[in-house]
């Protein structure tokens, strides 16, 4: 219901406003505490926006209205990188609050991230492929040329029958993510 009254919304513009993606916010608080099942809806697409609109979707974790100073509704700090992780790597326009680049000491990370989507071509209408969405972590395969693991559970791209190619492991942050684009 969320979701829908934020696609309400941009249609009654005329489908020429975006909007932040709160839902996706809102779902990855949780999806990343054990629960990454929530990260996909019942047609096997992302939830939030980004799964109906994801070129009408900025996608975030915290901006100055949620974060800083405001304190309300902060993005949890130990779970900061695979949010960015998630939201880097998938379709939409996703947005990198000021405090985490300047602040958080995590200004790498970030760019790692950005580098990831840039070479993968990952843009707000990319395609998303979810194999796994369960208790222990959460798979997609996203643009064709990127494929994105977060959670504790062994798994790699030869593992998995539907992805054909050869894949590099690009990034490796143990059980909180990794990430592997297509040579």
């Amino acid at each position: 219901a969320h979701r829908q009254r934020i696609v309400n919304w941009i249609n009654a513009t005329g489908g020429t406003s975006s909007a932040f993606d709160v839902t996706t916010k809102g779902i990855l608080h949780s999806a990343l505490h054990d629960q990454y099942w929530r990260l996909i809806d019942p047609q096997g697409k992302p939830t939030g926006v980004m799964g109906w609109w994801p070129s009408r979707a900025c996608t975030f974790l915290e901006n100055h209205d949620t974060g800083s100073t405001q304190g309300h509704w902060p993005f949890p700090r130990d779970k900061l990188t695979q949010g960015y992780a998630y939201i880097l790597t998938h379709p939409g326009t996703p947005v990198i609050f000021y405090d985490h680049f300047y602040e958080f000491g995590i200004r790498d990370v970030l760019t790692e991230l950005i580098e990831a989507r840039r070479r993968a071509g990952i843009h707000c209408r990319s395609s998303v492929k979810i194999y796994h969405a369960n208790t222990e972590g959460y798979v997609a395969q996203v643009s064709n040329m990127l494929v994105i693991k977060l959670g504790h559970f062994d798994w790699n791209p030869s593992k998995e029958n539907q992805l054909d190619g050869s894949w590099q492991k690009f990034i490796d942050k143990g059980a909180d993510y990794q990430i592997w684009l297509r040579q």
